[in-house]
Protein backbone atom coordinates (compact mmCIF):
# COMPACT_ATOMS: atom_id res chain seq x y z
CA UNK A 1 0.00 0.00 0.00
CA UNK A 2 1.56 3.24 -1.27
CA UNK A 3 1.21 6.00 1.66
CA UNK A 4 1.62 9.59 0.83
CA UNK A 5 2.63 12.24 2.77
CA UNK A 6 5.59 15.04 3.70
CA UNK A 7 8.96 13.99 4.62
CA UNK A 8 10.61 14.53 7.74
CA UNK A 9 14.25 15.11 7.69
CA UNK A 10 15.70 11.85 8.53
CA UNK A 11 13.58 10.48 5.48
CA UNK A 12 15.19 12.98 2.80
CA UNK A 13 18.45 11.18 2.51
CA UNK A 14 16.26 8.96 0.05
CA UNK A 15 14.66 11.73 -2.18
CA UNK A 16 17.95 13.14 -2.82
CA UNK A 17 19.20 9.81 -4.36
CA UNK A 18 15.56 9.20 -6.15
CA UNK A 19 16.46 12.63 -7.39
CA UNK A 20 19.99 12.68 -8.13
CA UNK A 21 19.72 8.54 -10.56
CA UNK A 22 16.20 10.67 -11.84
CA UNK A 23 17.90 14.17 -12.69
CA UNK A 24 22.04 14.05 -12.86
CA UNK A 25 24.61 12.97 -14.23
CA UNK A 26 28.68 12.07 -13.00
CA UNK A 27 29.47 16.05 -14.00
CA UNK A 28 26.60 17.58 -12.33
CA UNK A 29 26.29 18.11 -8.53
CA UNK A 30 23.73 16.65 -6.89
CA UNK A 31 19.99 18.01 -6.42
CA UNK A 32 20.79 19.14 -2.86
CA UNK A 33 23.29 21.54 -3.84
CA UNK A 34 21.17 23.41 -6.59
CA UNK A 35 17.83 22.77 -4.64
CA UNK A 36 18.68 22.63 -1.07
CA UNK A 37 15.39 23.72 0.05
CA UNK A 38 13.26 20.78 -1.40
CA UNK A 39 15.21 18.77 0.21
CA UNK A 40 15.31 20.54 3.49
CA UNK A 41 12.70 18.35 6.11
CA UNK A 42 13.07 21.07 8.65
CA UNK A 43 10.87 22.80 6.30
CA UNK A 44 8.11 20.17 6.22
CA UNK A 45 6.57 20.88 2.95
CA UNK A 46 7.62 18.49 0.63
CA UNK A 47 5.88 15.24 -0.04
CA UNK A 48 6.67 11.86 -0.58
CA UNK A 49 5.18 8.37 -1.54
CA UNK A 50 6.03 5.28 0.76
CA UNK A 51 5.65 1.50 0.01
CA UNK A 52 6.59 1.10 3.79
CA UNK A 53 9.87 2.47 4.98
CA UNK A 54 10.34 2.61 1.05
CA UNK A 55 10.51 6.02 -0.72
CA UNK A 56 9.09 5.07 -4.55
CA UNK A 57 8.15 8.91 -5.19
CA UNK A 58 8.72 12.32 -4.15
CA UNK A 59 7.65 15.80 -4.91
CA UNK A 60 9.98 18.95 -3.44
CA UNK A 61 7.85 21.79 -2.40
CA UNK A 62 9.53 25.56 -1.49
CA UNK A 63 7.57 28.37 -0.31
CA UNK A 64 8.13 31.55 -0.95
CA UNK A 65 6.72 35.49 -0.40
CA UNK A 66 6.89 36.96 -4.23
CA UNK A 67 6.58 41.10 -3.45
CA UNK A 68 4.77 42.79 -6.48
CA UNK A 69 5.26 46.82 -5.15
CA UNK A 70 3.28 46.86 -1.37
CA UNK A 71 1.97 43.45 -1.98
CA UNK A 72 3.37 40.11 -0.79
CA UNK A 73 1.92 37.04 -2.08
CA UNK A 74 2.14 33.46 -0.30
CA UNK A 75 3.52 31.27 -3.44
CA UNK A 76 4.95 27.32 -3.16
CA UNK A 77 7.10 25.97 -5.88
CA UNK A 78 6.97 22.41 -6.92
CA UNK A 79 10.16 20.90 -8.54
CA UNK A 80 12.25 17.62 -8.57
CA UNK A 81 9.37 15.92 -9.23
CA UNK A 82 10.28 11.76 -9.64
CA UNK A 83 9.14 8.59 -9.27
CA UNK A 84 11.25 5.36 -9.02
CA UNK A 85 11.15 3.85 -12.40
CA UNK A 86 9.58 0.46 -11.39
CA UNK A 87 6.39 2.49 -9.75
CA UNK A 88 5.86 4.58 -12.95
CA UNK A 89 2.42 4.32 -14.67
CA UNK A 90 0.56 3.49 -11.48
CA UNK A 91 -1.53 6.95 -10.84
CA UNK A 92 1.36 7.68 -7.93
CA UNK A 93 1.91 11.29 -9.59
CA UNK A 94 -1.48 12.32 -9.67
CA UNK A 95 -2.46 11.68 -6.27
CA UNK A 96 0.58 12.99 -4.91
CA UNK A 97 -0.27 16.15 -6.70
CA UNK A 98 -3.63 15.97 -5.66
CA UNK A 99 -2.60 16.01 -1.42
CA UNK A 100 0.00 18.69 -2.32
CA UNK A 101 -1.97 21.43 -3.84
CA UNK A 102 -4.19 20.39 -0.75
CA UNK A 103 -1.33 21.30 1.76
CA UNK A 104 -0.86 24.26 -0.42
CA UNK A 105 -4.48 25.42 0.47
CA UNK A 106 -4.19 24.40 3.96
CA UNK A 107 -0.93 26.78 4.69
CA UNK A 108 -2.13 29.38 2.98
CA UNK A 109 -0.65 29.60 -0.40
CA UNK A 110 -2.41 31.78 -3.25
CA UNK A 111 -0.57 30.65 -6.34
CA UNK A 112 1.97 27.39 -7.18
CA UNK A 113 4.65 27.59 -9.61
CA UNK A 114 5.44 24.45 -11.71
CA UNK A 115 8.91 24.36 -13.43
CA UNK A 116 7.11 21.82 -15.67
CA UNK A 117 4.20 22.01 -18.50
CA UNK A 118 3.74 18.21 -18.72
CA UNK A 119 0.18 16.45 -19.10
CA UNK A 120 0.64 15.64 -15.08
CA UNK A 121 0.58 19.57 -14.03
CA UNK A 122 -2.08 20.84 -17.30
CA UNK A 123 -5.06 18.01 -16.25
CA UNK A 124 -4.69 19.32 -12.64
CA UNK A 125 -5.41 23.04 -13.38
CA UNK A 126 -2.05 24.70 -14.36
CA UNK A 127 -1.56 27.07 -17.04
CA UNK A 128 0.86 29.03 -19.08
CA UNK A 129 1.49 32.76 -18.05
CA UNK A 130 2.93 36.31 -18.15
CA UNK A 131 5.55 37.34 -21.31
CA UNK A 132 9.36 37.27 -22.04
CA UNK A 133 11.67 38.60 -24.46
CA UNK A 134 14.42 36.74 -24.60
CA UNK A 135 17.19 38.96 -26.05
CA UNK A 136 20.26 37.06 -28.53
CA UNK A 137 23.76 39.43 -27.84
CA UNK A 138 26.14 37.94 -30.03
CA UNK A 139 29.37 38.76 -29.41
CA UNK A 140 29.73 39.25 -33.73
CA UNK A 141 26.85 42.05 -33.47
CA UNK A 142 27.67 44.82 -34.22
CA UNK A 143 25.78 46.97 -31.97
CA UNK A 144 27.65 45.24 -29.38
CA UNK A 145 29.77 48.29 -28.37
CA UNK A 146 26.57 50.27 -27.88
CA UNK A 147 25.97 48.13 -24.90
CA UNK A 148 29.30 49.38 -23.13
CA UNK A 149 29.12 52.88 -24.59
CA UNK A 150 28.75 54.97 -20.79
CA UNK A 151 32.14 55.42 -19.45
CA UNK A 152 30.60 55.94 -15.69
CA UNK A 153 30.51 52.23 -15.22
CA UNK A 154 33.51 49.96 -14.07
CA UNK A 155 32.86 45.69 -14.76
CA UNK A 156 34.31 43.60 -12.43
CA UNK A 157 33.55 40.25 -10.31
CA UNK A 158 31.40 40.28 -7.09
CA UNK A 159 32.99 38.97 -4.05
CA UNK A 160 32.09 38.37 -0.49
CA UNK A 161 32.66 41.79 0.36
CA UNK A 162 30.07 42.81 -1.95
CA UNK A 163 26.95 41.15 -0.40
CA UNK A 164 25.87 43.60 1.67
CA UNK A 165 25.58 46.53 -1.27
CA UNK A 166 24.24 43.63 -3.43
CA UNK A 167 21.65 42.88 -1.03
CA UNK A 168 20.67 46.39 -1.36
CA UNK A 169 20.11 46.53 -4.68
CA UNK A 170 18.26 43.50 -5.34
CA UNK A 171 15.79 44.71 -2.79
CA UNK A 172 15.16 47.60 -4.62
CA UNK A 173 13.12 45.71 -7.31
CA UNK A 174 9.79 46.79 -7.20
CA UNK A 175 8.91 43.06 -8.17
CA UNK A 176 11.05 40.19 -7.01
CA UNK A 177 11.02 37.36 -4.94
CA UNK A 178 12.08 38.19 -1.10
CA UNK A 179 15.36 37.25 -0.41
CA UNK A 180 17.11 38.22 2.99
CA UNK A 181 21.39 38.77 2.75
CA UNK A 182 22.25 35.15 4.03
CA UNK A 183 19.68 33.62 1.23
CA UNK A 184 20.86 35.53 -1.79
CA UNK A 185 23.99 34.65 -1.31
CA UNK A 186 22.94 30.67 -0.56
CA UNK A 187 20.77 30.84 -4.00
CA UNK A 188 23.78 32.29 -5.96
CA UNK A 189 26.21 29.47 -4.83
CA UNK A 190 23.31 26.66 -5.50
CA UNK A 191 23.38 26.96 -9.09
CA UNK A 192 20.09 26.22 -9.47
CA UNK A 193 18.81 26.13 -13.23
CA UNK A 194 22.71 26.54 -13.95
CA UNK A 195 23.45 23.13 -13.03
CA UNK A 196 20.35 21.85 -14.78
CA UNK A 197 22.25 22.93 -18.37
CA UNK A 198 26.09 21.97 -17.12
CA UNK A 199 26.56 25.62 -16.18
CA UNK A 200 27.68 27.84 -12.99
CA UNK A 201 27.32 31.34 -12.21
CA UNK A 202 29.83 34.20 -12.50
CA UNK A 203 28.14 37.02 -10.80
CA UNK A 204 29.27 40.67 -11.96
CA UNK A 205 28.62 44.20 -11.23
CA UNK A 206 28.84 47.55 -12.36
CA UNK A 207 30.28 50.17 -10.08
CA UNK A 208 29.68 53.96 -9.95
CA UNK A 209 32.12 55.03 -7.49
CA UNK A 210 31.95 53.05 -4.70
CA UNK A 211 28.29 52.31 -5.17
CA UNK A 212 26.88 48.90 -6.88
CA UNK A 213 24.64 50.61 -10.20
CA UNK A 214 23.49 46.98 -11.27
CA UNK A 215 24.55 43.05 -11.14
CA UNK A 216 23.57 41.02 -13.20
CA UNK A 217 23.76 36.64 -12.09
CA UNK A 218 24.72 34.67 -15.54
CA UNK A 219 24.95 31.10 -16.41
CA UNK A 220 27.56 30.22 -18.32
CA UNK A 221 29.47 26.59 -19.08
CA UNK A 222 31.32 25.30 -16.35
CA UNK A 223 34.88 25.00 -16.60
CA UNK A 224 36.23 22.20 -18.94
CA UNK A 225 32.82 21.05 -19.54
CA UNK A 226 32.42 20.65 -23.06
CA UNK A 227 28.64 20.00 -22.94
CA UNK A 228 26.45 22.78 -24.34
CA UNK A 229 22.63 22.15 -23.76
CA UNK A 230 21.91 25.82 -24.22
CA UNK A 231 23.70 29.43 -24.85
CA UNK A 232 24.77 31.44 -21.57
CA UNK A 233 22.10 33.17 -19.85
CA UNK A 234 20.53 35.94 -17.45
CA UNK A 235 19.71 34.66 -14.43
CA UNK A 236 18.83 37.55 -12.89
CA UNK A 237 19.22 40.92 -12.14
CA UNK A 238 18.85 44.55 -10.50
CA UNK A 239 19.70 47.72 -10.96
CA UNK A 240 20.35 50.22 -14.16
CA UNK A 241 19.32 48.80 -17.05
CA UNK A 242 21.53 51.08 -18.51
CA UNK A 243 24.62 49.57 -16.09
CA UNK A 244 23.04 45.93 -16.74
CA UNK A 245 23.67 46.40 -20.40
CA UNK A 246 27.00 47.22 -19.92
CA UNK A 247 27.48 44.29 -17.87
CA UNK A 248 26.32 41.75 -20.41
CA UNK A 249 28.66 43.59 -22.99
CA UNK A 250 31.61 43.37 -20.81
CA UNK A 251 30.99 39.78 -19.88
CA UNK A 252 30.50 38.39 -23.40
CA UNK A 253 33.99 39.74 -24.20
CA UNK A 254 35.69 38.49 -20.81
CA UNK A 255 34.28 35.20 -20.88
CA UNK A 256 34.95 34.59 -25.12
CA UNK A 257 31.09 33.82 -25.26
CA UNK A 258 29.92 33.34 -28.36
CA UNK A 259 26.43 34.46 -27.54
CA UNK A 260 24.56 35.45 -24.35
CA UNK A 261 20.50 35.48 -23.68
CA UNK A 262 18.78 37.77 -21.55
CA UNK A 263 15.46 37.35 -20.34
CA UNK A 264 13.31 40.70 -19.82
CA UNK A 265 9.73 40.97 -18.69
CA UNK A 266 7.15 42.86 -20.10
CA UNK A 267 6.89 45.11 -17.46
CA UNK A 268 10.61 45.77 -17.30
CA UNK A 269 10.25 48.71 -19.66
CA UNK A 270 13.27 50.27 -19.77
CA UNK A 271 15.84 47.49 -20.26
CA UNK A 272 13.53 46.69 -23.21
CA UNK A 273 14.19 49.75 -24.61
CA UNK A 274 17.58 49.43 -24.10
CA UNK A 275 17.72 46.36 -25.98
CA UNK A 276 15.25 46.59 -27.95
CA UNK A 277 17.53 46.77 -31.08
CA UNK A 278 19.24 43.00 -30.69
CA UNK A 279 17.11 40.21 -32.12
CA UNK A 280 14.87 38.71 -29.68
CA UNK A 281 12.27 36.00 -29.22
CA UNK A 282 8.59 36.14 -27.24
CA UNK A 283 8.60 33.77 -24.39
CA UNK A 284 6.18 33.23 -21.79
CA UNK A 285 7.15 32.93 -18.04
CA UNK A 286 9.51 30.19 -16.86
CA UNK A 287 7.02 26.70 -16.24
CA UNK A 288 3.68 26.95 -15.19
CA UNK A 289 1.62 28.52 -13.21
CA UNK A 290 -2.06 27.55 -10.97
CA UNK A 291 -4.13 30.09 -8.64
CA UNK A 292 -4.88 27.78 -5.73
CA UNK A 293 -7.46 30.53 -3.79
CA UNK A 294 -8.36 33.27 -6.16
CA UNK A 295 -10.22 35.45 -3.08
CA UNK A 296 -6.87 34.94 -1.09
CA UNK A 297 -4.85 36.08 -4.47
CA UNK A 298 -7.31 38.72 -4.97
CA UNK A 299 -6.45 39.97 -1.20
CA UNK A 300 -2.87 39.29 -1.50
CA UNK A 301 -2.21 41.35 -4.55
CA UNK A 302 -5.37 44.34 -3.38
CA UNK A 303 -2.58 46.61 -1.50
CA UNK A 304 -0.63 47.41 -4.69
CA UNK A 305 -4.13 47.28 -7.12
CA UNK A 306 -5.40 50.22 -4.26
CA UNK A 307 -2.26 51.98 -5.55
CA UNK A 308 -2.33 51.99 -8.79
CA UNK A 309 -6.26 52.57 -9.20
CA UNK A 310 -7.69 52.84 -5.98
CA UNK A 311 -11.54 53.66 -7.60
CA UNK A 312 -11.39 50.53 -10.01
CA UNK A 313 -9.93 48.29 -7.04
CA UNK A 314 -12.63 48.88 -4.20
CA UNK A 315 -15.19 47.72 -6.58
CA UNK A 316 -13.89 44.14 -7.90
CA UNK A 317 -13.68 41.29 -6.31
CA UNK A 318 -13.56 37.82 -6.52
CA UNK A 319 -15.02 34.47 -5.63
CA UNK A 320 -14.39 31.12 -6.28
CA UNK A 321 -17.37 29.18 -8.15
CA UNK A 322 -17.56 25.76 -6.60
CA UNK A 323 -19.36 24.38 -9.28
CA UNK A 324 -17.08 24.86 -11.88
CA UNK A 325 -13.57 25.11 -10.67
CA UNK A 326 -13.85 28.46 -11.96
CA UNK A 327 -13.74 32.41 -10.54
CA UNK A 328 -16.76 34.78 -10.25
CA UNK A 329 -15.95 38.46 -10.76
CA UNK A 330 -18.37 40.88 -9.19
CA UNK A 331 -18.02 44.10 -9.14
CA UNK A 332 -20.00 46.68 -6.15
CA UNK A 333 -20.76 43.04 -4.82
CA UNK A 334 -23.14 41.46 -7.83
CA UNK A 335 -21.26 39.42 -10.07
CA UNK A 336 -20.71 40.28 -13.35
CA UNK A 337 -18.69 37.30 -14.96
CA UNK A 338 -17.42 33.61 -14.66
CA UNK A 339 -13.57 33.34 -15.99
CA UNK A 340 -12.49 29.71 -16.15
CA UNK A 341 -8.84 28.84 -14.89
CA UNK A 342 -6.81 29.73 -17.89
CA UNK A 343 -8.84 32.89 -18.44
CA UNK A 344 -8.28 34.54 -14.75
CA UNK A 345 -4.70 33.41 -15.03
CA UNK A 346 -4.59 35.21 -18.50
CA UNK A 347 -6.63 38.30 -16.95
CA UNK A 348 -3.70 38.61 -14.23
CA UNK A 349 -0.87 38.26 -15.62
CA UNK A 350 -0.65 38.30 -19.23
CA UNK A 351 -0.41 41.29 -21.66
CA UNK A 352 -2.04 40.40 -24.24
CA UNK A 353 -4.59 38.39 -22.81
CA UNK A 354 -8.04 39.36 -25.00
CA UNK A 355 -10.89 37.58 -22.43
CA UNK A 356 -14.54 38.35 -24.21
CA UNK A 357 -15.45 40.37 -20.90
CA UNK A 358 -18.59 42.98 -21.06
CA UNK A 359 -18.30 46.50 -20.55
CA UNK A 360 -17.97 48.08 -18.03
CA UNK A 361 -15.76 45.07 -16.50
CA UNK A 362 -13.64 45.10 -19.43
CA UNK A 363 -12.29 49.18 -18.56
CA UNK A 364 -12.35 47.90 -14.50
CA UNK A 365 -9.69 45.06 -15.40
CA UNK A 366 -7.99 47.06 -17.86
CA UNK A 367 -7.21 49.67 -15.13
CA UNK A 368 -6.14 46.64 -12.76
CA UNK A 369 -4.74 44.15 -14.75
CA UNK A 370 -1.89 42.72 -15.91
CA UNK A 371 0.07 41.69 -12.79
CA UNK A 372 4.36 41.79 -13.46
CA UNK A 373 5.22 39.58 -12.09
CA UNK A 374 9.21 37.89 -11.55
CA UNK A 375 11.04 35.51 -13.68
CA UNK A 376 10.35 31.79 -12.38
CA UNK A 377 13.35 31.12 -13.79
CA UNK A 378 15.82 33.09 -11.72
CA UNK A 379 17.67 32.48 -8.78
CA UNK A 380 14.44 30.88 -6.81
CA UNK A 381 14.01 28.28 -9.32
CA UNK A 382 12.76 25.28 -7.92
Amino acid sequence: MIEIRTMSEREMAQAVQLADETFRDAKQASMLRAFPSAFDGRLGQSFGAFEGERLVAFMGLVPSIIRIGAANLNVVSLGSVCTTPSYRGKKIASAMLGEVLAHADRIGASMMLVSGDGPLYMRSGCHYYGRVTRFIISAKDEKLPSLAASSNFTVGRIGSEDLFRLHGVARTRPVRYEQGVSELAALIASEAIASCYHMQHAVFAAFESDEIAAYVVIAVPSEGDDVKEEAPFVVEWGGSAEAVASVCGHVLRERHLDVLEVPVLWHETRLLKVLADFPHKKMRNHGTAQIIDPERLFSELLPYLAEKAPMAASRLSFRRSGASGGTILLVDGVEAFALREEELVAVLFDPEADIPVPEPLKGLLGQLFPVPFPHAGGLNFV
